[in-house]
């Protein structure tokens, strides 16, 4: 819950958060309407595009989170996840997995629901081991179970948050797609890269920094943090400095 995650950030003495839920800006007000003067709360948002098969995330930071056309986006594109989780679930029950809608939007909370909240609905009913299981025997691309998803290329997220008046920011490029795909965002018009991040080596990002800084690119981190038992590090671990934050309000539109 947003006024949780608020709490958490005050205990811990964070003085910057951004709430960057996947394509949903929800719990947004909730967290801003919480926090006192002493930590501020960077109205955000993690949006989808693809190429292919390639998942790419792109951060959308200090965006018209009110935005009718964001909100009318972002809704199309949960009814349209509804619907893939729909078709995985019946492939899933024609072979006797029977995982039921309802215990999956649950498990997604306010979260934009997809093929983790799968995996751990599986879990929870003992069809699997874990979430890595799940995705490994049954939801991943090249299962028969898998659903292609929807369509949109990271140019476009581009555009829509910068006419929402966010910054996008290409997602932790250490995990997916290499030099190549962070040089195609540039030309697409991406602002800033996630330089710190769980899941970046200190090779990573050592390139990534110098990218940025050849390309005259913003440079945010953050711990990536989902709660308990999803997070793969706790909230504060990694981040960038209020340096970076202050960059970034000089750059919004």
């Amino acid at each position: 819950m947003p006024a949780e995650i608020v709490k958490k950030a005050i205990g811990i003495k964070l003085k910057a958060i951004a709430l960057t839920d996947h394509d949903s800006v929800e719990g947004v007000e909730g967290a801003i309407s919480v926090a006192p003067d002493s930590i501020e709360v960077i109205p955000a948002v993690e949006m989808s595009a693809n190429i292919g098969d390639l998942d790419i995330h792109i951060l959308g930071y200090y965006i018209d989170h009110t935005s009718d056309e964001l909100n009318t986006f972002l809704e199309d594109f949960r009814i349209y996840r509804l619907k893939r989780v729909d078709k995985i679930l019946r492939k899933l029950s024609s072979d006797g997995i029977n995982i039921d809608r309802d215990h999956v939007i649950i498990i997604s909370g306010n979260g934009s629901i997809g093929r983790p909240h799968i995996a751990e609905a599986m879990r929870q009913s003992g069809y699997v081991h874990s979430i890595n299981e799940a995705f490994i025997r049954y939801l991943g691309y090249h299962s028969r179970y898998y659903e292609p998803k929807k369509e949109i290329k990271p140019k476009e997220v581009i555009q829509k948050i910068k006419k929402c008046k966010g910054i996008p920011v290409i997602a932790h490029p250490g995990t997916v797609g290499g030099a190549s795909m962070v040089y195609q965002l540039i030309m697409d018009g991406i602002m800033g890269i996630e330089v710190w991040h769980p899941e970046h080596t200190r090779q990573q990002e050592s390139e990534l920094c110098e990218t940025a800084m050849k390309n005259g690119l913003l440079m945010t981190g953050g711990s990536d943090y989902h709660g308990y038992p999803r997070s793969r590090v706790d909230m504060g671990k990694y981040g960038c400095s209020m340096e970076e934050v202050r960059r970034l309000k000089e750059t919004r539109q």
